[in-house]
């Protein structure tokens, strides 16, 4: 009997504790949605999701700080972008009208390849994507350099290799020399997850590219420019 009731004290005390170390944060992201997410210990576990303008864009769990499960993701008017599932590491669905508003190169070296692979993309809504790596453009490109650019002259570029890591880079031209920024578009817990080009099971490096139109940041008292870094 003793040793019962020991046991549920222990019990009681552990999930106490447990339930001490959880913690929902909130982070807002350059293009003005807020991100909402669980962590334990330190670790991402629980609810993750983007909000914006009142609407949810992104859904999805982390265990232990990994994916799992079902990833849903939204346009603006609520129909569904994407759905991904971790746990197969498989595409249930893509709306494929909007990755038609994207550049996407893929890089396997052979033509023929390229023409018949899948295509990448991110796993965030385009309608979010746009305008996120958009301010963050502006944010590091100069404002002389901004005020000198024409609509559709700058590209902003994922290079996403055949693992589903990605750098960004801003491109642009200005009396013909060639500028190029590198962006930092990922900053924890927020980071982009990419479906990666493949052909036959193979994946392969690609580019994932959109034109932008770069504008001078609003100001808001002191703080001009975006602090992400």
């Amino acid at each position: 009997m003793k040793t019962r009731y020991l046991i549920l004290i222990f019990l009681v005390i552990s999930r106490i504790s447990y339930a001490q170390n959880i913690r929902q944060q909130k982070m807002d992201l350059p293009d003005g949605a807020k991100l909402t997410y669980q962590t334990i210990n330190n670790e991402l576990n629980g609810i993750y999701s983007i909000e914006k303008d009142g609407l949810t864009v992104l859904r999805g769990n982390y265990v232990s700080g990994k994916r799992v499960g079902n990833w849903y993701i939204f346009n603006k008017d609520k129909s569904l972008y994407a759905r991904y599932n971790y746990d197969a590491r498989k595409l249930i669905s893509v709306d494929t009208k909007m990755l038609a508003l994207a550049t996407i190169n893929v890089r396997s070296g052979n033509d023929d390849i390229n023409s018949k692979a899948s295509v990448s993309f991110p796993l965030i809504s385009l309608e979010q994507y746009f305008p996120l790596v958009t301010r963050l453009a502006e944010s590091i490109v100069p404002l002389n350099d901004i005020y000198k650019l024409e609509q559709n002259q700058v590209t902003i570029t994922a290079k996403i290799d055949n693992k589903g890591s990605a750098e960004y880079f801003v491109y642009y031209e200005i009396k013909g020399k060639k500028i190029e920024y590198k962006l930092k578009v990922d900053k924890a817990p927020f980071f982009i997850d990419w479906v990666v080009s493949s052909y036959e099971g193979k994946p392969y490096a690609s580019e994932f590219v959109i034109k932008a139109k770069l504008g001078p940041p609003a100001e808001q008292g002191n703080h001009r420019r975006i602090s992400w870094l």
